[in-house]
């Protein structure tokens, strides 16, 4: 008889760093080192548990400790790329408390694929959109969000050499369906100037046209190592929903998502990530504190209820994507994990992750 497959489980979960949007010496911070520190090793816990052979992460922060931490609960190898640090010379300068990024943990049935000479070499991280400069731990000097993809080659026994790629796109809102019904009904009733929602509307698209971008860079790179590799998987925090672009590039491109799948449905993984009716403490104290919305308001408090109003609804933003011997194989499960733990009270992050097991 011959042996079952062995499985593979693939994750994405975006930890919180629960930091503002904004700081000079340091970013405001939405709750104390304590509870922060709890947060993570709930975290830890949780993935534990769930026992994932491909991690992908983001808002880790700090990074480097972080990716400490993950190795010795977790074992397997870490590797990261900080995407937001600020100014730093030798680890030291503004804002203090900020030296955030994505990793990338590969453990348990999956390894490090060894590079062959007949391959193109696989990128470690490709900066996908931002401002002029650069961003690292040590050394850093850039003074605006900068985006990157982390490229891996890994090897599977059953599923052969898997190309993965972990990203956290732009953060802006674009015209989703949800915030435009706010809008429109806010100009039709006078509270919103239709000059300001004519404004507004240029905002919106100037972040679908960076994350489309973003999306574009991550394809190129994927587009020229796909060849050599039997899967392909994309993963991470988008910013964006399923009606966005990013979302719809890689649909186009030929890539499955894990959660649009009967699967999903049946063993709850089609759920929403951002979930502020689910996840209540996380995002209650982030209302609390004042979140920053990617918006401009123009003086007018009725701008600021409808973003708010915008950010409490549930929705997906949290995806992994698949393509290739993946795609063609068996999905066994996705599931949600990340919830309110009954002992201590909190959730780990203000996101739910999402995690994709294959047999």
């Amino acid at each position: 008889m011959a042996s079952p497959q062995p499985t593979l489980k693939i994750a994405s979960f975006n930890v919180w760093h629960g930091l503002a949007g904004r700081g000079t010496l340091r970013f405001r911070e939405f709750e104390t080192a304590q509870r922060r520190e709890s947060r993570f090793d709930l975290a830890l816990r949780t993935l534990f548990d769930l026992d994932p052979d491909i991690l992908f992460l983001q808002e880790l922060n700090p990074l480097s400790r972080r990716g400490r931490e993950l190795t010795k609960v977790l074992g397997g190898t870490f590797k990261g790329r900080i995407d937001q640090s600020g100014l730093k010379v030798f680890s030291h300068g503004l804002p203090f408390n900020l030296a955030t990024g994505i990793g990338l943990v590969v453990r348990g049935s999956v390894r490090e694929a060894r590079s062959r000479d007949d391959l193109e070499p696989i990128p470690s991280a490709v900066r996908l959109s931002g401002s002029l400069g650069f961003s690292g731990e040590k050394l850093s000097f850039h003074l605006s969000e900068q985006r990157y993809a982390i490229f891996q080659s890994v090897r599977h026994e059953s599923y052969g050499r898997i190309l993965v790629a972990n990203t956290h796109l732009h953060h802006g809102f674009e015209r989703f369906a949800g915030l435009m019904s706010l809008l429109e009904a806010a100009v039709l009733d006078g509270r919103v100037a239709r000059a300001h929602f004519n404004q507004l509307l240029e905002s919106l698209d100037h972040a679908r046209d960076r994350r489309l971008a973003e999306i574009d860079r991550l394809l190129e790179v994927v587009h020229r190592l796909e060849g050599v590799h039997d899967a392909v998987v994309v993963g991470g925090d988008f910013n964006s929903t399923a009606d966005g672009v990013a979302y719809r590039a890689l649909i186009s491109d030929g890539f499955q998502d894990v959660a649009d799948s009967k699967v999903a449905m049946k063993t709850g993984g089609d759920g929403p990530t951002w979930d502020p009716v689910t996840n209540i403490e996380n995002h209650r104290i982030q209302a609390k504190y004042g979140f920053e919305f990617p918006l401009p308001t123009f003086g007018n408090p009725e701008l600021t209820n409808i973003y708010q109003a915008f950010d409490e609804i549930p929705r997906r933003i949290d995806f992994l994507f698949v393509k290739g011997a993946l795609a063609r194989n068996s999905l066994v499960s996705v599931e949600r994990f990340g919830f309110q733990d009954v002992k201590s009270g909190l959730a780990p992050s203000d996101h739910f992750g999402v995690m994709a097991s294959f047999k």
